[in-house]
């Protein structure tokens, strides 16, 4: 069997391999066993580290300081918080904007959004080229895109790349972004647990395709700073891939939701009192 018999997101979740990796994946959150990493930051000049995944959300880094058309000034930040409030101003916002087809507020919210993620460039004339019609296309993808309802296959007419996935965040509930860090920390995860369980390879439902990057792309000595493929656990890259980008962003929403509505670790916390959703 494969990915696309598990077509639906409760076939996906009661599969054994997705119930084996959630649960792997839960203990592994904020285990007193350390889930070790690091890596170094190239612009901040510096090392990484984590020892859990819990320990790396409280060492989140993403600096901005960009004009918010929520807030209707410039705003800045670095840490989680900081980047949750913004966004789920920028949100409600856009929301709003393209459920009154409000359309001009629509693409300041969408342009905001992609200067925040640092993929406006590539992004802005589909933004703007979709004239008249741009709250109709993210009115339609809100709908085709909800997590309860949605199935993986083709869906050629979505537009999904880094950039448009963070706007599908904006808009539809629990589904995460997914854009090329995302996917090669997704890829990681599997690998590690494959090589745990001493698997021959690492199971299809688990199995998340990673971005190249502006910086990976050149590929330094030969291979992709992004790509966790090791030995015999090998990962796709979603460039050029754009079903796979999308399916992949699918599966690992119900995913990361299957592990958010049972988890017991410090993460249930914090979604009691509304820090994340």
């Amino acid at each position: 069997m494969t990915v696309a018999d598990y077509s639906k997101r409760s076939d996906y979740l009661s599969n054994i391999n997705t119930r084996n990796f959630i649960d792997w994946l839960e203990f592994k959150v904020d285990s007193p066993e350390p889930l070790k990493y690091q890596y170094y930051l190239k612009k901040k000049k510096r090392d990484w580290s984590s020892n859990c995944l819990y320990d790396a959300y409280k060492k989140y880094l993403w600096p901005y300081n960009r004009n918010c058309p929520a807030m209707g000034k410039q705003v800045s930040g670095s840490g989680f918080t900081e980047s949750f409030n913004y966004l789920t101003k920028l949100a409600e916002m856009f929301r709003t904007s393209v459920r009154n087809e409000d359309k001009e507020l629509a693409r300041k919210c969408a342009l905001a959004m992609l200067a925040w993620g640092g993929v406006l460039p590539h992004n802005r004339k589909r933004i703007e080229g979709m004239g008249e019609d741009v709250c109709d296309y993210f009115k339609q993808v809100q709908k085709r895109l909800n997590i309860s309802d949605v199935r993986l296959g083709n869906q050629d007419d979505i537009i999904i790349n880094s950039g448009f996935t963070k706007l599908y965040f904006l808009l539809v509930d629990d589904l995460i972004m997914y854009d090329g860090r995302v996917g090669a920390a997704l890829g990681l995860l599997g690998r590690m647990y494959a090589e745990e369980k001493c698997l021959e390879k690492i199971p299809e439902e688990i199995e998340f395709s990673f971005g190249s990057g502006k910086t990976s792309g050149s590929k330094q000595h030969g291979k992709n700073r992004r790509d966790p493929s090791k030995g015999q656990y090998r990962l796709p890259e979603f460039t050029g891939k754009p079903n796979r980008h999308l399916n992949d962003n699918i599966k690992a929403s119900w995913l990361l939701k299957g592990l958010a509505d049972r988890t017991s670790s410090r993460f249930a916390q914090l979604l009691s009192i509304g820090i994340v959703n």
